[in-house]
């Protein structure tokens, strides 16, 4: 899904809407935003969070019941392989792992034979997220905000909603139809089939016209061949999947056909009087190579594999790499990979890597600066988080005052600049900051 605006957004992927609830779905995004704000590195996407700070980002009333819908949140986008993290307790690490937005994910159902399809990934803008965060708008408004094409609609019957929403056919009626973030586009009633036709829907803050909507002609799909019908009188079991591309409108795409052209030689006489054509050898060869690579059948093709199914963290070719090619550099979020996976495999070509002379003298440095400013990073983080809550401010000798931030208390405490027994009072030793008396912490509210 495109961005419509410049201004900030989010990703989701699409698959997301076949297996998480409402609740996963939105701490991903706060995780997602949190990140963005934060430390960003498209090899290395991790933010810094509590429990308690989720609480808050979401709108939820303080307390054990919403910190532990957090938690069940969290551990169930773990075990569906959107993020990842040791612990929730205090402050702590998420990794957000990265995924495939090219892979395309069918769900059979009961009332479409073809079955629905998610691929792609949904752009939702930074100024509506916090608009979402009500029962199930945020499931309602992503969705159908995937579902918006630009030259024909969509439809989307209840039976649709209801996998969606993770709920029976009546509870998802009731949640469209009493929310203000969608907007239903009806199509009528069929006197034909006494049917009232399948509705399709546009997001609250849409641009788009429901009567303009209403008049795109609807997308349909017959024995996976794509065809567009140009009449609005279809109704709940006709509608297909679509990507989000431009859409063909031939009815029949032609298989590519790889083509080797040989130049004519002549023959060669080896020594056992057989005549062979030595281009036609070496073409056989090539070949050979050729679909060797497209069937994954390479050592490192392999090996991807192999990582990928111990570890989902390993995501791409190149990932595997860095773990195990010593003519490729190591990224810290692989280097974490290897020292906290499960997979004895990973952590075996890891360390193989790690110990080389070799590679040592090529990439090492570069590898244990980049670990020292993310262990710096890491400690930054836990040190500001403390004082989320609380008001930091400068007492000057000649009776003046300051609030600061965080992050300007880090870099006093860093540098040495000051000094303290308890963590809410801090002093700076002779000289150091001349005009500064003392630093004090206190309680936010």
């Amino acid at each position: 899904m495109k961005n419509k605006t410049n201004e900030n957004f989010v990703q989701i992927p699409n698959k997301m809407f076949m297996d998480t609830k409402n609740d996963e779905k939105l701490v991903y995004v706060k995780l997602l935003q949190s990140q963005m704000i934060g430390y960003l590195d498209k090899d290395n996407r991790t933010t810094m969070t509590t429990v308690s700070l989720l609480v808050s980002l979401l709108g939820w009333s303080k307390g054990q019941y919403s910190n532990k819908k957090v938690a069940t949140a969290l551990n169930g986008l773990k075990e569906k392989g959107y993020i990842n993290f040791e612990s929730t307790q205090d402050v702590f690490t998420v990794q957000i792992n990265k995924w495939n937005d090219k892979e395309e994910h069918i769900v059979p159902v009961d009332w479409k034979q073809s079955g629905v399809k998610f691929s792609g990934f949904t752009q939702i803008k930074y100024s509506v997220i916090d608009n979402l965060l009500e029962g199930k708008d945020f499931t309602l408004y992503s969705y159908a905000e995937y579902r918006t094409m630009k030259t024909h609609q969509y439809r989307i019957c209840y039976e649709e909603w209801a996998l969606v929403l993770g709920m029976t056919k009546d509870g998802a009626f009731k949640n469209v139809n009493n929310t203000e973030v969608i907007v239903k586009v009806s199509n009528g009633f069929d006197s034909d089939t006494k049917r009232r036709e399948t509705n399709s829907y546009l997001t609250f803050d849409s641009v788009e016209d429901v009567k303009e909507v209403s008049l795109k002609p609807t997308y349909k799909a017959q024995s996976s061949k794509l065809v567009v019908k140009e009449e609005t009188e279809l109704v709940e079991d006709d509608f297909d999947n679509f990507e989000e591309e431009e859409i063909s409108l031939k009815v029949e795409d032609k298989k590519p056909i790889i083509e080797a052209h040989i130049k004519p030689s002549k023959p060669t006489k080896q020594k056992d009087n057989k005549v062979v054509d030595i281009h036609t050898k070496q073409a056989k060869i090539d070949s050979k190579d050729f679909l060797n690579q497209i069937r994954g059948n390479t050592v490192e093709e392999n090996t991807f594999k192999k990582m990928q199914r111990e570890d989902k963290r390993v995501t791409t070719l190149s990932e595997s790499k860095e773990i195990q090619d010593f003519d490729v550099p190591m990224s810290v979020s692989m280097f974490k990979v290897i020292n906290t996976t499960d997979s004895d495999y990973i952590r075996k070509c890891g360390a193989k890597k790690l110990k080389s002379e070799k590679w040592k003298k090529k990439f090492g440095a570069e590898l244990n600066e980049a670990v020292r400013k993310d262990n710096e990073l890491v400690y930054k983080t836990k040190f500001t988080s403390k004082y989320l809550y609380n008001t930091i401010t400068e007492f000057y000798k000649d009776g003046g005052e300051c609030v600061i931030s965080s992050d300007k208390l880090y870099d006093y405490v860093h540098n040495r600049m000051v000094y303290s027994d308890d963590e809410y009072t801090y002093f700076t030793p002779t000289n150091m900051v001349p005009h500064l008396k003392c630093i004090k912490v206190t309680e936010k509210y």
